[in-house]
């Protein structure tokens, strides 16, 4: 309390609360007025023990303050003027309960265009009803409401049953993972309706931050396409999280305008216009089979352009239509105050983070589950003390929580609860449905967002990738310099193709604060030629690169938003100044990369694109029918058997010999080839010259294995070699196929195992693209044309790089089963994902043949994009 400030305050409250005649009427239109200092907390005290508190950074500045009590036809009610005053933080607003009736609850409410709108932080106790406010205005306490059922999910109540499961099928921070060759968003839509044949007592529920870091569409269509694909999930109830709140209020009232989910939003609210074109609830309860379930859920708080999150009071607001409440212990007692009573099952749907959820969670133990979001720190899955539990899924859509609560009816006790932490990559088949629906939205907004833009020699890492943005900001925009920081790259692409989404994945977009360009985001300053050299002294490790016109004495520089903004936090000598946005980094990334491709050169190093020259270095085989079986079709490589019994073991006919499928295209010869022992296989010599990161070494880094293979039912379900690099064939081989149903590819690294599902009885066209040893060593894997997987960059070492000749369908322990092969390629280069694609599925026909006119429309879309 303020020393010599209360007494005054007293007197007012007492003078307006007994204004009138006969203990009723109106508060009295000459109120005192009272100035509260800023930065400083109060405590104000109504006549009729009704109190305000305000924090200490309630205001920014000093307030002038009347309140008034107005007592008509039994119903107190409490001015606090001026009535537009928006509070930094919020506020306690105490008032009494009225003597009748005693087993009433009430909450405070306050009057929003003539209707009185409870607060959901109302908390009742013996005395009264304590509420956090954001606003002045009018309160007055009004009856709770028994909240009604906004929808019956999946079923009726089964009336003789004694217990029942309730199932929530969780995901949290998607943050726009759809549209890529994953299908991740489909395959959890095809988990989620599997669920509810298996149980019809299912919730779909999200955690919020649906928005950025991954969808080019999203960028393209100011955040349309994230609204239409989030609808197209028909989630059951999702909360809206910090992210969400990235292209504004006009693309967040669309968000949460959805015609299935109930959208939750406990400390948001809308005061850009009607109240009711936000879609979105503080509290909603769904009926699931015989029981009730409560829903509330709450928004973490903003970050600044530094990546920061802004936790130290005053919390600022997201944007400007839209007032949060950041007392969220108070909106959870609030909840459970007011409807805990009337639910049976009471979830927080939180996007505030592992940790915030558990201090709630003890603190409100009536709260049964929360389902959360936020972290980015794994799954978890946690029984506290208190019996309430706490789930935290993975993120980017890579998994989803499948919980099971199971409840006892008579009294709605839990029985068990457990937790299944499902990885979506392994969800075997997508919906075809929801993909349709997703496919036709990104082809709307962004039809190249998967497309090959250009083709890296290497994978870069950070300092590389942040000179690479460098160059295109410097050729997007005609500046003279950049000087860039490379902590900003977040994920670096492979070699090889290269697409939309990649540069942006490596600079992902995200809007801070909301609604204004992402912090990575490129920015035009001007400087001198001094003042560059003392900002290069003050960031020695930071990248910089320049025109030759940046030694004049006005340079045009390009910095990230985050610098550009806080230009003397970076360069303490450097006075502030004006600074433009130029555009997002990766879209500055796409135009350059898009240049270079038309001039026929790698993205990351000036050297002519293979697909624009002559091609040397690939061979084909068809197998033949006569005495030559292996002879090439064409090109410098060599295929030969590694000894007589090899082909022995050997033969070559049309498929319907050995009792396999034709081919498409017309007449082929197929190669049966047995289960070789470690002494038998197929030597392949290349005859083409060293590449890649181990050149230098005389080995070969980069390459390509295509082949049209078939597994019979009876070697389904083991290891099978494919290929190996050691030509003794003294140690495993370097490519499998793997021990289970319809195996993947691959070998097991670090960060992977095997990619795709090649099923037994089925012709596959199989592609393997080396870049091998290096800090970017990595493998890509095709099936029918289609990336199936890659791995991360140095997984894939010096093992895998060739010197002359490599093995094929061998191994030194007898991990070979029988199999067909209808055609092999081999190429000394990396083919991109486009010339794989091209390629297609298996066919009769296996032949590289660069399309000139396919080439020229290619370069022609890139030129006029």
């Amino acid at each position: 309390m303020r020393q010599g400030f209360l007494t005054p305050l007293f007197i007012c409250f007492s003078l307006v609360a007994c204004g009138g005649s006969g203990g009723g009427g109106s508060g009295r239109d000459d109120a005192p007025s009272y100035r509260i200092a800023p930065g400083e907390a109060s405590v104000l005290t109504f006549d009729d023990t009704a109190r305000l508190e305000l924090a200490s950074t309630s205001a920014a500045q000093a307030l002038s303050i009347s309140l008034e009590v107005n007592v008509a036809a039994e119903q107190t009610q409490y001015e606090l003027q001026p009535t537009e005053t928006q509070l930094l933080t919020p506020a306690r607003l105490f008032l009494p309960l009225p003597e009748k009736p005693k087993n009433q609850r009430y909450s405070v409410a306050r009057n929003v265009d003539g209707q009185w709108r409870p607060l959901l932080s109302s908390v009742q106790s013996e005395a009264g009803v304590t509420a956090s406010i954001t606003q002045f205005g009018e309160y007055r306490l009004v009856p709770t409401e028994a909240p009604e059922v906004a929808r019956v999910v999946n079923g009726n109540c089964e009336a003789q049953a004694e217990e029942q499961s309730l199932r929530f099928i969780h995901v949290a921070d998607l943050h726009a993972r759809y549209g890529g060759p994953e299908k991740l968003f489909s395959r959890i839509k095809a988990y989620h309706r599997q669920a509810l044949e298996e149980q019809p007592y299912t919730v779909f529920s999200n955690g919020g931050d649906d928005f950025e870091k991954g969808s080019v569409a999203e960028l393209l269509s100011a955040g349309a396409a994230t609204v239409e694909v989030t609808k197209a999930m028909a989630f059951d109830v999702r909360v809206i999280g910090n992210h969400d709140f990235a292209w504004g209020a006009d693309t967040l009232l669309d968000h949460a305008q959805d015609p299935i989910a109930q959208v939750i939003a406990s400390n948001s609210e809308y005061r850009g216009g009607s109240a009711e074109s936000f879609g979105a609830q503080g509290f909603a309860v769904l009926q699931v089979g015989c029981l009730k379930v409560g829903f509330f859920g709450m928004s973490s708080g903003p970050w600044n352009e530094l990546d920061e999150p802004l936790e130290t009071a005053p919390i600022p607001d997201f944007v400007p239509d839209f007032k949060m409440n950041w007392h969220l212990q108070r909106i959870a007692e609030g909840v459970v105050s007011q409807y805990r009573e009337h639910v049976d099952v009471l979830v927080m749907l939180s996007h505030l983070g592992a940790s915030a959820d558990r201090e709630i969670l003890l603190a409100n133990p009536e709260i049964d589950l929360a389902l959360g979001g936020h972290s980015h720190l794994g799954t978890e899955f946690e029984q506290l003390p208190s019996g309430n539990i706490l789930i935290q899924p993975d993120f980017f859509a890579d998994g989803l929580s499948d919980v099971t609560l199971r409840y006892r009816l008579s009294d709605k006790r839990l029985l068990n609860a457990s937790v299944e932490e499902i990885q979506v990559r392994d969800i075997a088949e997508p919906d075809a449905t929801t993909q349709q629906v997703i496919e036709g939205i990104v082809q709307k907004y962004s039809p190249d967002a998967h497309v090959e833009i250009a083709l890296a020699e290497d994978q870069p890492n950070a300092q590389q990738l942040t000179a690479l943005a460098a160059k295109a900001a410097l050729y997007h925009h005609g500046a003279d310099a950049a000087l860039l920081d490379p902590s900003q790259v977040i994920e670096r692409w492979l070699p090889g193709t290269v697409t939309a989404t990649e540069f942006h994945r490596a600079l992902p977009v995200e809007r801070q604060p909301a609604d204004t360009p992402g912090f990575k985001a490129f920015y035009e300053v001007s400087v001198s030629a001094a003042e560059l050299a003392e900002m290069r002294a003050a960031q020695p490790g930071w990248v910089f690169v320049s025109s030759q016109a940046a030694e004049s004495e006005s340079i045009k520089l390009v910095l990230y938003k985050s610098a550009a903004w806080n230009l003397p936090l970076f360069f303490p000598n450097l006075a502030d100044r004006s600074a433009t946005y130029l555009s997002e980094s990766w879209a500055s990334l796409d135009a350059y990369a898009r240049q270079r491709s038309s001039d026929c050169l790698y993205l990351d190093i000036d050297k002519t694109l293979s697909r624009c020259q002559p091609d040397t270095v690939t061979t084909t085989w068809q197998f033949h029918g006569d005495e030559q079986p292996l002879r090439e079709d064409a090109g410098p490589s060599r295929l030969s058997y590694l000894n007589v019994a090899t082909q022995a073991d050997t033969q070559f006919g049309p498929p319907a010999d050995f009792g396999v499928p034709e081919l498409a295209g017309g007449d082929s010869v197929v190669m049966a080839f047995d289960a070789y022992s470690p002494e038998q296989g197929l030597k392949l010599q290349t005859n083409v010259p060293a590449n890649g990161d181990l050149a230098e070494q005389g080995k070969l880094s980069d390459y390509s294995l295509v082949m049209d293979i078939l597994w019979p039912e009876a070697s389904d379900g083991f290891w099978r070699a494919i290929m190996q690099t050691t030509p003794n064939n003294d140690d495993d081989a370097d490519i499998f196929f793997e021990s289970s149903a319809s195996g993947g590819v691959g070998i097991a690294s670090a960060g992977s195992g095997y990619f795709g599902e090649f099923r037994p009885g089925k012709w596959h066209r199989l592609g393997l693209v080396f870049y091998a040893g290096g800090d970017g060593g990595s493998f890509k894997a095709y099936l029918d044309g289609e990336l199936i997987g890659a791995k991360a960059g140095g997984d894939i070492g010096e093992r895998w790089a060739i010197i002359d000749e490599l093995l094929l369908l061998t191994d030194n322990s007898f991990e070979t089963q029988k199999g067909y092969m209808n055609a092999l390629l081999f190429s000394g280069r990396a083919l991109s994902d486009s010339e794989l694609n091209d390629l297609g599925a298996a066919k009769q026909n296996l032949r590289l043949q660069p399309n000139a006119q396919q080439l020229q429309q290619r370069i022609q879309r890139h030129l006029h994009h």
